[in-house]
C-alpha cells in the first residue's frame, strides 16, 4: 500500500476530540460580543496527521461553505500541495489561525487582515487543535500563521522553525501574496514547491 500523509488512520478518538473542540469553540464565539454574528470556520482533516496547513483567516468562500483554503488562493495551494505528496487533500489536515473572517464592514465586505486581539483570541484553540492532530510538519502558511506559532522568529520562507518543544514549522508564502505577483508566480511557485518537498521528506523520514 502507498504510504500517505497520515502516519495512520484517523483515531475516533482524536476527531471526537476535535469535534468537541469545535463545539467549545462555537460557544465562546457566541458569547462574545465580537463573533456572536461570525460563522466559525473550524480545521478539517484526518487526525493524527504527519501534515498540518495552518493558514491566516477563512475568506467569504470559506465562510458560505464553512471549510478552510477552498477560495482561488486555497485552491490553487491546496493543488501545489495534491501534486507535490501525490495525496487528495482530504489526506492534510487543513485549518486557519482565526477561525471567522475578518472583515472591514462596507457594502459587500471586505477581507482584512485579523487583529492582534483576534488572533490572542484564537490561539488556545489552534493550540489544543495542533495537540489533537500530532503533526510532524506543521505548514505555516503566510506571516500572520508564523507569527503566531513561531513568535519572535524572522518569517523566512523554506527555512525550518521549531514549534514549542515538539514538532517543526515550514513557513510559506502566503498564496494570495503569489497570486498577485503574477509576473513570478512561476518562480514562486518553483520557491513553493522546494519548501513542499522539504516537508514531505521530513514526514517520510519520520515514518
Amino acid at each position: 500500500m502507498p504510504r500517505g500523509v497520515s502516519i495512520k488512520m484517523p483515531s475516533k478518538d482524536r476527531m471526537k476530540e476535535l469535534s468537541r473542540l469545535r463545539s467549545s469553540l462555537e460557544r465562546a464565539c457566541s458569547g462574545d460580543t465580537r463573533f456572536k454574528d461570525a460563522v466559525v470556520v473550524f480545521g478539517c482533516g484526518p487526525a493524527p496527521c504527519a501534515l498540518m496547513v495552518v493558514g491566516e483567516a477563512p475568506g467569504r468562500d470559506e465562510t458560505r461553505l464553512k471549510t478552510p483554503f477552498v477560495g482561488r488562493a486555497g485552491r490553487f495551494f491546496v493543488a501545489i500541495l495534491e501534486e507535490v505528496f501525490g495525496e487528495k487533500r482530504d489526506n492534510f489536515y487543513i485549518t486557519n489561525t482565526v477561525k471567522i473572517w475578518p472583515t472591514i464592514k462596507t457594502r459587500r465586505l471586505k477581507t482584512r487582515k485579523p487583529s492582534d486581539e483576534e488572533v490572542e483570541f484564537f490561539l488556545p484553540y489552534l493550540r489544543k487543535e495542533i495537540e489533537k492532530v500530532g503533526p510532524v510538519v506543521i505548514l505555516a502558511v503566510g506571516k500572520t500563521a508564523f507569527s503566531t506559532l513561531a513568535p519572535g522568529r524572522e518569517f523566512a520562507p523554506g527555512e525550518w522553525a521549531k514549534y514549542s518543544h515538539r514538532g517543526l514549522i515550514m513557513p510559506v508564502y502566503h498564496p494570495s501574496y503569489l497570486l498577485r505577483r503574477q509576473k513570478d508566480l512561476k518562480k514562486s511557485t518553483g520557491i513553493l514547491k522546494e519548501a513542499l518537498m522539504k516537508a514531505k521528506k521530513k514526514i517520510e523520514d519520520a515514518v
